[in-house]
């Protein structure tokens, strides 16, 4: 079964989270597939494209013989429920499968906001909620990710977990469920054969016990197995097939190259879950890190470069891979960003290297306000250091820096809020006359497997008071505050510190009607609030109370890596205020992560001066615009699933399409350079077009056929370029030439008496139609925009609209509803089809075409 995904497309608010079309995704054939797994990233497609592990697993995957692996998304709420209505299943993206028709259904567990999400997945994929109402038939479910350290809120809806890095585990997992699967082995046998691999947790191999109290007594192992321990992949220097570069068509929130360049950090920040559980740290080679960054640039086609890392500042080799990348990509204008920054690792020699094409933005991450508390979470700079810091980026060109804050940290009081106040001011003071200092705060939640994993959240009016206590005192024109909300914070701590009891309060939340959590305008405390009372728990009992050292923890049976008695050690240095140094500087601090012999092999860090003080040249010079040498203008289709691409989603198509086949496109100047790539006119999204117009301006010259004939390589299926030829280079835009348009319709179902209707709707006087943009109402008059409409049969329209400057012209769908009374639901079931444009007459110079008038079929 296939689920008919494109008869649904014309319904939803944004069909292209949904083609499957992409650049670099893998749709082997049916009969090649022994194995079909289904990789859910449970939220938007936006957030998961973005989400590097699910790329890398996703190519990796797709690397074995005889496995398809595919991709799925939380659907957008109007997907969700038109599936419903519908009686169909959620599908993945790839062939269009029923989900539940894979063997396999692997969770991503990035957030606890998304645990309801996860739910949603499964029912609106057919498949029991419980574990252990699945039969057979049923794929198994398996959740990895940094969630999965404490999986105990998620054990009921889990047949098992996966712990730690990602890579040779889950291509073990694969191989062994192809050869399970192939073998006629039922559940529990694919189940026994997937723990005998590293990594796996089955929650019903441990049994909890609880005292009156509440709290946790003990946890039985039953299974086996006194303890679950995570898989580590001892380096990074692998290479990623093309498929682990797939390039969306909807913008997704971090649209670029991601080049994970360093995994794990030694710094110990005290509330850091990710720099706990992500030990021991392995860095990435310079030379895997260049040609990674050669094979992915060359694939996607992408603009834009990140080198990503927990703490980039610490990598050994930053200034000799960002010069080599700069001067390899420099001239293409592919920008370099480098996020998370620490204090001391902005040296003037970066800073010179990703200026050369863009100004990518700068992070500060004081977390605290005061240099006592920063102490205490073990960040150990001072505030003249972050102070020199900003005004040092502010004095070479940057206008925008963000700061986060965290509020709610352990022995956090008033002064410290006050200490932010003060940062912000002065670092405000010292930004130019149009700068900006962005403020993210943020309430503290405590995480498994950290230091903090004892300290108590403060109650959430007091976390409101503190927000409000900073909201009132931050203000500007160049201070921009953002904070996150405080109540989902609550909720975020009670997750992360649950138990299995709280499994019960997230099955009652998600059918109170609980979903995209992490999403302010999703979010709604009240269905929790209830959720947590019918199942008789407190939220405050695991978010707000502090832990006795001795306390048994619901994940005391899941390693990290990392000691409890060495987190316990940093929890008390971290009430004292006491900071503790980098073990790659300090030697061995005793974590437990690392033998001896591990140690010796930690990659040394970063050596550099910070950029206090030295000047760079031309701290404030645009880059200049790239001469037009070639103007190739082309005639394109865009049919079939493409057409539900948006016209920005279109242009950025081309601009990577061009990237791809190394056809060199002109940039204009300025700190934002942006491809020289302009269309005739944009067109409606869900129309198929058959003769659309783009200029490309090149910055070296090239024949037509051969740009024609690259481009066409690189485009996906339904864009296809059928004409380009030579344009003078000085000559008008496209844009300004169109004078009309000519459609076809296909309607749904027959009209009687089409051809009649049309030809009476034409010879009306006036059609009067209401136009409504935020929350105004106008009138137009479609008569003066309508040239020609005609039916060929009682199914099948053709009409003309004309194109008047800044008036504008009627909308398709105006015309169908003026003409027929269609309401929104039969509009979307039309069959658009722009056949044509016409321009205004002026004719070519040098070129294959004497004037633009000239009808193209």
């Amino acid at each position: 079964m296939k689920v008919p995904v494109s008869e649904l497309l014309p319904l939803v608010e944004k069909p292209s989270r949904y083609l499957g079309l992409e650049v670099n995704t893998v749709h082997k054939p049916e009969g090649e597939v022994l194995l079909r797994a289904a990789l859910v990233f449970p939220d938007l497609y936006e957030v998961g494209m973005a989400h590097l592990g699910t790329q890398i697993l996703y190519g990796l995957g797709n690397e074995l013989d005889g496995v398809q692996v595919e991709r799925v998304f939380l659907p957008g709420r109007d997907m969700l429920e038109l599936l419903a209505r519908r009686g169909l299943p959620l599908f993945t993206l790839e062939s269009r499968t029923p989900v539940s028709g894979c063997q396999l259904v692997g969770f991503t567990l990035q957030s606890e906001l998304t645990y309801t999400n996860i739910l949603a997945v499964l029912q609106a994929s057919g498949i029991p909620l419980l574990a252990r109402d699945r039969s057979d038939e049923d794929p198994l479910v398996v959740g990895g990710g940094p969630c999965a350290f404490n999986p105990e809120p998620l054990w009921e809806f889990f047949d098992l977990f996966y712990l730690g890095d990602g890579e040779e585990g889950w291509t073990a997992m694969l191989a062994t469920l192809r050869e399970a699967h192939g073998g006629g082995a039922g559940r529990r046998g694919r189940m026994d054969a997937l723990k005998n691999l590293d990594g796996i947790y089955d929650p019903t191999d441990f049994v909890p016990g609880y005292d009156e109290d509440g709290s946790l007594r003990e946890i039985e192992a039953v299974g086996g197995k006194d303890a679950a321990s995570p898989c580590t992949v001892q380096s990074l220097d692998y290479s990623l097939p093309p498929s682990s570069f797939p390039v969306p068509f909807l913008a997704p929130v971090h649209d670029r190259v991601n080049i994970e360049v360093t995994r794990g950090c030694t710094r110990g920040c005290r509330f850091c879950h990710a720099g706990m559980v992500y030990r021991p740290v392995r860095q990435r080679s310079a030379a895997s890190v260049l040609r990674m960054a050669d094979e992915a640039l060359g694939v996607t086609g992408y603009g834009d470069l990140a080198m990503t890392s927990l703490s980039i500042g610490d990598y050994g080799p930053l200034d000799e891979v960002l010069e080599a990348l700069m001067d390899r990509y420099g001239d293409s204008r592919v920008a370099v960003s480098l996020p998370s920054m620490r204090i001391g690792g902005l040296t003037p020699e970066v800073a010179r290297q990703i200026r050369r094409v863009r100004r990518t933005g700068f992070t500060i991450a004081p977390e605290a306000g005061t240099e006592r508390l920063r102490r205490v979470v073990n960040k150990d700079f001072t505030d003249e250091e972050i102070l020199k810091t900003a005004r040092w980026v502010f004095q070479h060109g940057w206008e925008a820096v963000k700061l986060y804050f965290m509020i709610g940290l352990p022995t956090e009081t008033d002064a410290d809020l006050e200490g932010i106040v003060g940062l912000v001011r002065r670092m405000a003071e010292d930004a130019p006359p149009r700068g900006k200092v962005t403020v993210n705060v943020s309430p503290f939640v405590p995480k498994a497997h950290t230091p903090f994993q004892w300290a108590p959240q403060p109650p959430e009016p007091e976390l409101r008071r503190r927000l409000q206590f900073l909201q009132d005192r931050l203000k500007g024109k160049k201070v921009q505050v953002r904070w996150s909300r405080t109540d989902q914070a609550l909720l975020e701590a009670a997750l992360a510190r649950g138990d299995r009891r709280v499994s019960k309060v997230i099955l009652q939340a998600w059918r109170g009607g609980a979903l995209m959590d992490g999403w302010d305008e999703h979010f709604d405390w009240k269905i929790w609030e209830g959720a947590f009372d019918r199942s008789g728990l407190e939220p405050a009992w695991y978010a707000s109370r502090a832990r006795g050292e001795d306390e048994l923890f619901p994940w005391e049976h899941i390693s990290c890596g990392v000691t409890k008695p060495f987190l316990l050690s940093e929890y008390r240095k971290g009430l004292r205020g006491e900071a503790t140094p980098d073990c790659r500087e300090a030697g061995c601090l005793g974590c437990g992560v690392c033998t001896p012999a591990q140690m010796e092999e930690l990659p040394p860090m970063r050596e550099g001066e910070p950029s206090s003080g030295e000047e760079l040249e031309d701290g404030h010079a645009p880059l200049e615009g790239d001469v037009v040498a070639r103007r190739i203008r082309a005639v394109f289709k865009k049919v079939g699933d493409l057409r539900f691409l948006g016209h920005l989603e279109t242009v950025k198509v081309f601009e990577r399409a061009c990237r791809r086949a190394k056809v060199p496109l002109a940039f204009s100047g300025g700190f934002s350079p942006k491809p020289k790539i302009s269309f005739a006119l944009s067109l409606p999204t869900g129309a198929e077009g058959l003769a659309e117009w783009v200029d490309l301006e090149l910055s070296q010259s090239m024949g037509a056929d051969f740009v024609r004939d690259a481009v066409n390589a690189h485009l996906p299926e339904g864009l296809h370029i059928v004409e380009a030829w030579k344009a003078p280079v000085d000559g008008a835009a496209l844009n300004g030439r169109v004078r009309g348009m000519e459609y076809e319709a296909a309607l749904p179902e027959p009209v009687h008496d089409l051809a009649g209707k049309a030809a009476s709707f034409v010879r009306r006087a006036s059609i009067p139609v209401v136009r409504s943009r935020k929350g105004r109402e106008r009138t137009v008059d479609l008569k003066e925009y309508l040239i020609r409409l005609e039916a060929d049969d009682s199914r099948t329209l053709r009409f003309s609209l004309a194109l008047k400057g800044e008036e504008g012209s009627a909308r398709p769908g105006e015309v169908l509803q003026a003409l027929l009374g269609m309401d929104e639901n039969r509009l979307s079931a039309v069959r658009l089809t722009r056949t044509r444009l016409t321009f205004a007459l002026e004719a070519e110079r040098g070129g294959g075409r004497q004037g633009l008038a000239r009808v193209w079929d």
